[in-house]
């Protein structure tokens, strides 16, 4: 029942989020708390409404369902899941660099997925009720998602990368045989939704 509940309000935001577009299509002013329709074409988790800022902020009722109430976009909906190109994911609320495309990899999941983060004290971690851990931003405390102890294993991965995991990380990885350091004891992985971050390209001002 909680998840028909869940899904109904979902579908209400993406309704609400479309009509929002429309809307802004029709009017000759642009108001401070809709997006245009130029940047919902241009960028789909481009919604910032202070450019000035960095990006920061977003008045997107999909990435605020999301970061605000806790919500779970549907599997394979974030173009984020395909984005191969070298940058920075930020929280799309407060733009605070989450992870970098260093530490991404392709799960499978039909979920943005990283085995690091970029920096210390970027992600926080919390143990839910049902034992599942929620990663949510250090700065804003917006929900990011969840992290799962099967990430890559180790030995798939370049060792200049093992050496710049962050000590705030969580060690919580499949381990063979007792022993964190074997080529087949997985790292963790971020399970996050795309609608709460923003891509943010190398190289790109």
């Amino acid at each position: 029942m909680r998840a028909l509940a869940g899904l109904l309000l979902f579908c209400v935001a993406t309704i609400f989020s479309e009509c929002s577009a429309f809307a802004c299509r029709l009017s000759p002013r642009k108001s401070s708390l809709v997006l245009s329709a130029e940047q919902q074409e241009t960028n789909i988790n481009d919604d910032s409404t202070d450019k000035g800022d960095k990006g920061a902020g977003t008045w997107n009722p999909l990435s605020l369902a999301v970061l605000r109430l806790g919500f779970t976009e549907p599997a394979w909906t974030s173009p984020l899941n395909y984005q191969k190109a070298a940058g920075k994911y930020n929280c799309a609320s407060c733009g605070t660099a989450l992870f970098s495309s260093n530490g991404k990899f392709d799960s499978g999941s039909g979920w943005p997925s990283f085995w690091k983060t970029i920096s210390s004290d970027r992600v926080e971690l919390k143990k839910e009720w049902d034992g599942r851990i929620e990663c949510r931003c250090q700065t804003c405390k917006g929900h990011l998602g969840h992290v799962f102890p099967d990430g890559p294993t180790r030995g798939s991965l370049e060792a200049m990368e093992l050496a710049s995991v962050p000590e705030t990380d969580p060690k919580i990885g499949y381990k063979v045989q007792n022993n964190s350091d074997s080529s087949f004891s997985r790292m963790p992985r971020y399970c996050v939704n795309g609608l709460a971050l923003k891509f943010e390209k190398e190289g790109v001002l």
